[in-house]
């Protein structure tokens, strides 16, 4: 690990913190005497950093050096720049932004939550060829200044960039930067770590539309919402101001808005204004931002010096740099559709951190990627993304063993960590990972943040909330009715202020315990892998304990009783009830679709089981009505509304086009995984795919399926379609599989390809 400790700087002295600050130019001339034979940098900020080294980037990465709960630890990055070094006199420079550090976060949009002075550190190792070594240090031989073109880098509201104040040529090594300042020694007291998630970088472009809404505003309809930015050429006099503003959405009269960003009924929550303002310089220029990102389809320009041109505008897509795994294609054009959408989700939130949404918070909530991260794991590879994420988790963990709701920290009041579903993010996800990836390490390193969050529960469990003291419950030390929780979420019809106001107030047990007894059951299944068999038994008593506790509190004999969809699918996806009650419980709610006009009715907790539950017990049509239905609320009724990404509210546009909450978000596409475990059939028997199920599930209106899926022991294939009455299935394995046919024929082959066909029957619904 290399020491960077000692080498921070501060660009700054002093700073008002009622304004913005603007971005930081560093520079260092050194000299190298003999022949390079390598050089390694190392590099790390509490800011945003951009480096050059004689005039030349050290990296397409950007955003560097990520977010991390920056309380406890920051990553640094290891450059090899042998090849823009040279023999004699050299130069490295470094742009310093506001970022995640010192920029708004959160849906409060709170400043300076990390610190209030961007620091930089960075050592220059230098190995010559005659074995000798050099080694450039951030120290006081450094200047910097504050007068370069940007004015302004926050994360969440954008960059303001005076053209006319270029620093021209700053990077090279013959730039007079005699009038700059001294730099300040820095101090950081966290722990400084290797870089350990995936580069981010930028990826797909897309070029606009323009519309003209009806308020007479001119608009960039890119076609696809993103997360990243926009690069523009322009040509005017210098000083004339023009104006981006990025959103998602088009209002009911047809006009660009932002409202739809501020979070629906919720205190406190500001908006979200995602604006660059550009002040030009004379003649033909180009821009894109340095420190700032936005989530936007729709960009509006104001005050645009020249014709508007769709050929001067290009939008970016940033994102984390994982490997695209699956695919999935079928018959019906709107599915299709609904598959691309949640991959814009995921790539949309999947930058250095799993975020819930791309603009409004860019938070790391931890009950979505918990829902979601088995779904997540057919699309990409997530392993090293989601791990360095985990570390962050544990660091964040307070010593009592509670988990926070939001991670990294961006101030989120402490009484909503803890909640059901969210935390248990801390146990559910590792498991994800190991199954999905055969990545046992993941579960040994975050294994004593496991055990803490359970021994949390254990405490709570010993409390009782007051609206419960008199009620009868022999398994009270089981049962969890303490704490806030965030209860089901974004239900149809449910706000999420209401939903926020129940979870103070009066929260949801039933979710608290069933929870609870998840993770008992998860924890007692990777003790055993790692070969803690005493706590694999104590938590498999745990388990059986906490079941009791649930059906007694929560169940009538095992049986619900409600009229929400999520109520009848919990205890039967996380086994807290017999095979005969989960017999009884699905066909209920199968019945309660059906009055339902086959809409959803779930919301975060149970959207990524409802129709795997449905089709394990034989209701494959209804499941298939519900995935297909194109009525509010559905998933293809946001995609005939033409969404390109996955709405986090499924009312997101209303009967009369008002548009609610944000449009990229990434949860309710948990769905995909169904496409890829059932429809397609596509299932691991043991940890990494080291033994394969294939078992199609063919109904709606589908007639053929091709999909693929890049495991980590090689490529895996289903393709199937229709013809008449006969089912046939193409399929290719890259290890031992079990291949189930719609007929129940079963076959075992070896690695391969092979082809199977039967007659295909009408599936028949449990009685």
């Amino acid at each position: 690990m290399v020491s960077l400790e000692e080498y921070f700087i501060e660009p700054e002295k002093c700073i008002n913190k009622k304004k913005f600050q603007p971005v930081s130019y560093l520079r260092r001339k050194f000299s190298l005497v003999k022949e390079i034979s390598k050089a390694e940098l190392n590099i790390t900020a509490l800011g945003l950093y951009k480096g050059y080294i004689n005039g030349k980037a050290i990296s397409d990465q950007i955003f560097m050096p990520g977010f991390t709960y920056y309380k406890k630890r920051v990553q640094y990055q290891t450059y090899d720049v042998t090849s823009l070094l040279k023999k004699g006199l050299n130069v490295i420079s470094v742009m310093l932004g506001d970022g995640w550090y010192r920029g708004k976060i959160g849906i409060f949009s709170k400043r300076y939550f990390y610190g209030e002075k961007t620091k930089l550190s960075a050592v220059l190792n230098v190995n010559f060829v005659d074995g000798t070594t050099d080694t450039i240090t951030t120290d006081n031989r450094w200047n910097a200044t504050q007068n370069g073109p940007i004015l302004k880098s926050d994360w969440k509201d954008g960059e303001v960039y005076d053209a006319r104040r270029e620093l021209i040529g700053w990077t090279e090594l013959d730039y007079d930067d005699s009038n700059w300042h001294e730099i300040y020694q820095g101090v950081y007291n966290g722990a400084i770590d290797p870089s350990e998630g995936e580069k981010i970088l930028e990826h797909e472009r897309f070029t606009p539309e323009i519309l003209k809404t009806p308020d007479g505003s001119t608009v960039l309809d890119f076609k696809q919402n993103l997360f990243g930015y926009v690069e523009f050429t322009v040509s005017g006099k210098s000083g004339h101001k023009v104006k981006l503003t990025h959103g998602e959405a088009l209002d009911e009269n047809g006009n660009f808005t932002l409202k739809n960003l501020i979070a629906n009924g919720l205190l406190g929550a500001r908006g979200t204004f995602q604006e660059i303002k550009y002040i030009l310089k004379d003649g033909i220029q180009t821009y894109k931002p340095n420190f700032t990102a936005h989530g936007f389809q729709y960009v509006k320009i104001e005050n645009w010096p020249e014709e508007v041109k769709v050929e001067n505008f290009t939008s970016i897509a940033i994102y984390s740099d994982m490997e695209q795994l699956g695919s999935f294609e079928c018959s019906n054009p709107l599915v299709n559709q609904l598959v691309s959408n949640s991959r814009w989700s995921q790539k949309s939130n999947f930058m250095d951190i799993p975020t819930d949404c791309p603009q409004r918070e860019r938070a790391g909530w931890t009950g979505d990627i918990a829902c979601y991260s088995s779904t997540a794991t057919y699309l990409m590879n997530v392993n090293k993304f989601l791990a360095k994420w985990l570390k962050d988790v544990a660091l964040q963990q307070t010593e009592e063993g509670c988990i926070a709701s939001i991670v990294p920290d961006v101030g989120l009041p402490s009484f909503a960590d803890g909640a059901a579903g969210w935390a248990d993010a801390v146990i559910i996800i590792p498991y994800v990972l190991y199954q999905a990836y055969g990545n046992e390490k993941i579960l040994e390193d975050q294994y004593e943040s496991m055990v803490k969050w359970m021994s949390f529960l254990e405490g709570r469990a010993k409390k009782t909330h007051s609206s419960r003291w008199l009620k009868k419950n022999p398994y009270k030390n089981y049962t969890i009715d303490y704490g806030f929780h965030w209860g089901e979420w974004q239900e149809p019809g449910r706000p999420m202020s209401t939903d926020a106001i129940k979870g103070f107030f009066k929260p949801d047990f039933e979710v608290a315990t069933a929870y609870y007894a998840h993770s008992a059951y998860l924890m007692a299944k990777i003790a055993a892998i790692l070969g803690k068999s005493e706590d694999a038994e104590n938590y498999s008593t745990l388990f059986e304990n906490v079941k009791k506790a649930y059906r007694y509190n929560y169940t009538s004999n095992g049986i619900v009783n409600s009229n929400r969809q999520c109520k009848y699918i919990r205890p039967v996806a996380f086994g807290l009830i017999s095979e005969e009650e989960k017999i009884v419980n699905i066909t209920k709610l199968n019945e309660l679709i059906k009055e339902n006009n086959y809409k959803i009715g779930t919301g975060f907790l149970t959207t990524p089981y409802v129709l795997q539950m449905l089709s394990d017990y034989n209701f494959v049509e209804t499941a298939y009505n519900l995935l297909e239905n194109t009525e509010r609320p559905s998933w293809l009724y946001e995609v005939k509304k033409g969404a390109t990404t996955i709405w986090e509210n499924w009312n997101g546009i209303d009967d009369k086009g008002k548009p609610t909450d944000s449009f990229n978000h990434y949860l309710m596409g948990s769905v995909i995984g169904f496409l890829f475990s059932h429809v397609a059939g596509i299932r691991s028997l043991e940890p990494g795919y080291n033994k394969v199920s294939i078992k199609p599930l063919p109904g709606g209106s589908f007639k053929f399926v091709n999909c693929i899926y890049r495991s980590v022991t090689g490529l895996i294939e289903s393709a199937w379609k229709i013809e008449g009455s006969k089912f046939i299935l193409n399929v290719e394995v890259p290890v031992d599989a079990e291949i189930h046919l719609p007929d129940g024929t079963v076959y075992y082959v070896s690695k391969g390809k092979h082809v199977f066909s039967c007659t295909l029957k009408h599936h028949v619904e449990r009685i």
